[in-house]
């Protein structure tokens, strides 16, 4: 059977918007959602349901009588609150108000399961509080329509003093005196900024995230898999050839992610697919397989489909310069789920703002959005690296062995979630110093011709083997910055400030070192931390080794959670403190327990985390 004759980039569109406007009408026909303003009336999309402001829909008052003060919600018909949703806090103290809440009526809800929610009218009581010149307390909620739309949580502020109570959205200004503020990290600020944008801006915030992740640790081994794909093969592709082989990776990396995101927006933080593929046997098969695409760059053997099944798609990949497309696809999918697994501030920002909205839709579409971010530089250097290149010739036998050993890095940089540190240290070792003998830098150089470049770079790379050497002899295994590793002040520095954490495995543990801290009457920092976590890395080997924040975290009883296995206790660790992954740095203070608006989630500069501790035991003072 023969198929359409289409071009390549016609075919590869239809397919991925296909695949996506098959998945966005069967989550829109199970869930009967739609996209909201949350700042507007305004429905971004025409649907079946007109849906009321979130203000309409419950409608808010307080009144005090007798120092206690009651709530009072008037709930539009057809809409719900959830009891298990409401919270009450008194912000000066940041102590929690535990009212009697009323039962509610049995529902079976498609976001939370079996819950207790409110129809009509509902109102909660305070206890009566102590008379004060002024206070605030922040009411916490969330409700949804019958029809299927669900809101985010919302946030009320009832400022009362002797002049009444107001009720408003923001947190009035304190009239008692100023306290040292929780310097917002990137994740909040994220969160924040997509909660008050509407659907178009929230698509564009996405897109420029991800041109940002292109740049973090988690998204650059992505660049030599796609440049291997593109340029490391038997011929110079065409710039067209290139740019369709690069589009299809980058728009099967972002299908995948707009796939996360449409389950995140459904599922909540529930089911977190990135982190359940970071067991050690996925990662060593899909390690396995990248050293399996090395050897086939390097002529061990011809990587070639089976000859019956070659034969059948004979017609089809002369169709298609090779029939690559669909391989290409594949591996743009296990890049976006494998490659980069460690959540980013944005990224996680953006996790927890989907997951709160419970609107699948609006999380396949900003995720898409970021997908499509991190693939435009992709793209970029598929196309344009393509063009920058000379005639075929013995060249490229070069080109492929040296994508043969960005490959075999990428597998090592893998394997380095799960295994020791030297271990991974003597096989980037052994890489550049057998690929520096392949470039013949053990041969005399007596002539410069401009074909003695390769033999050069070998020379450049035994040189940067040998500062690898010098710097581990101090303790340094980082083969990124050999100059650091020589520090050994720094290295031994770095070991101390480790040695401090104490192991945590599961809550039960986690709540003994904190009683234990309270009775010293010092604050707790608690680590999220995984081996193939990259950013994690990053805060270990260069953020708590430096003086200010050692110094710093003396005054601190150090803890880490280690979820490198990611096993169900890690799984239900990670859910009590509702996080994604790792990176985390989370603050407990004696007797109030933790600081959450003082959370730390993905990398921090030295500096900044030192200003940071300092803000946090300010609070310990207040």
């Amino acid at each position: 059977m023969r198929l359409p004759t289409l071009s390549k980039i016609k075919s590869v569109l239809a397919i991925i918007l296909a695949f996506c406007q098959f998945a966005t009408l069967s989550f829109a026909a199970s869930t009967e959602q739609t996209f909201f303003n949350n700042n507007s009336t305004k429905l971004i999309l025409p649907q079946q349901h007109t849906f009321l402001p979130v203000d309409q829909a419950f409608q808010l008052s307080a009144t005090q009588q007798n120092g206690a003060i009651t709530f009072f919600w008037q709930i539009a018909p057809e809409y719900y609150l959830y009891r298990h949703r409401l919270q009450f806090e008194k912000v000066d103290t940041q102590a929690e108000i535990s009212p009697e809440i009323p039962a509610g009526k049995a529902k079976h809800d498609e976001y939370f399961g079996d819950v207790e929610v409110y129809y009509g009218d509902l109102a909660v009581t305070l206890p009566a509080m102590a008379a004060e010149e002024s206070s605030t307390v922040r009411v916490s909620y969330q409700g949804c329509a019958d029809a299927g739309l669900c809101y985010p949580p919302q946030n009320r502020y009832l400022h009362f003093d002797t002049n009444g109570l107001r009720i408003t959205q923001t947190a009035p200004a304190s009239d008692n005196q100023p306290k040292a503020a929780a310097p917002i990290t990137e994740e909040q600020h994220f969160t924040e900024l997509l909660a008050e944008s509407s659907l178009l801006s929230i698509v564009g915030l996405f897109l420029v995230a991800g041109l940002a992740l292109t740049f973090t640790p988690c998204v650059l081994p992505m660049v030599p898999i796609i440049s291997s794909i593109v340029i490391g093969r038997d011929h110079r592709p065409s710039r067209r050839r290139a740019f369709s082989l690069s589009l299809t990776y980058v728009l099967a990396m972002a299908t995948t992610y707009a796939i996360a995101g449409t389950v995140t927006g459904y599922f909540g933080a529930e089911l977190n697919l990135q982190m359940k593929l970071q067991s050690p046997w996925v990662l060593s098969m899909i390690a396995a397989l990248f050293v399996l695409f090395a050897l086939a760059m390097f002529d061990v053997y011809e990587l070639r489909l089976p000859s019956s099944l070659q034969s059948r798609l004979h017609g089809v990949s002369q169709q298609q310069q090779g029939g690559s497309f669909f391989s290409v696809a594949i591996i743009g999918v296990i890049s976006s789920l494998i490659i980069s697994p460690c959540v980013s501030a944005p990224l996680a920002g953006a996790l927890v703002y989907i997951s709160s909205t419970g609107d699948p839709l609006l999380g396949g579409l900003a995720l898409l959005a970021l997908g499509i971010g991190m693939g435009i530089p992709l793209l970029a250097i598929g196309v344009f690296g393509v063009g920058i290149l000379p005639k075929a010739g013995k060249w490229m036998n070069q080109v492929k062995v040296f994508f043969g050993v960005l490959l075999l890095g990428v597998a090592i940089w893998m394997m380095e979630r799960i295994l020791p540190t030297p271990l991974i240290f003597i096989l980037t070792l052994a890489l550049l110093m057998g690929y520096a003998i392949y470039l013949k830098a053990f041969q005399s150089l007596r002539t410069f011709k401009i074909n003695h470049l390769s033999q050069l770079m070998g020379i450049v790379l035994i040189g940067y083997s040998f500062l690898l050497i010098a710097g581990a002899t101090q303790g340094g295994f980082n083969p990124f910055t050999p100059i650091n590793n020589l520090n050994a002040n720094k290295q031994h520095a770095a070991r101390l400030i480790m040695e401090r954490f104490q192991p945590i495995a599961d809550i039960a543990e986690f709540k003994a070192q904190l009683a234990q801290a309270e009775v010293l009457g010092k604050p707790v920092m608690l680590d999220i931390y995984a081996d193939w976590c990259v950013s994690c890395q990053v805060l270990e080997h260069k953020v708590f080794a430096t003086p200010q924040v050692s110094q710093a975290l003396g005054s601190f009883v150090l803890l880490r959670a280690d979820i490198t296995k990611n096993s169900v206790i890690n799984q239900a660790f990670l859910a009590h403190f509702d996080l994604f992954g790792p990176p985390g740095l989370l603050f407990f203070l004696p007797v109030t327990g933790e600081l959450r608006s003082h959370r730390i989630q993905g990398e921090i500069t030295a500096e900044a985390l030192g200003e940071h501790l300092k803000t946090v035991m300010g609070q310990m003072q207040n």
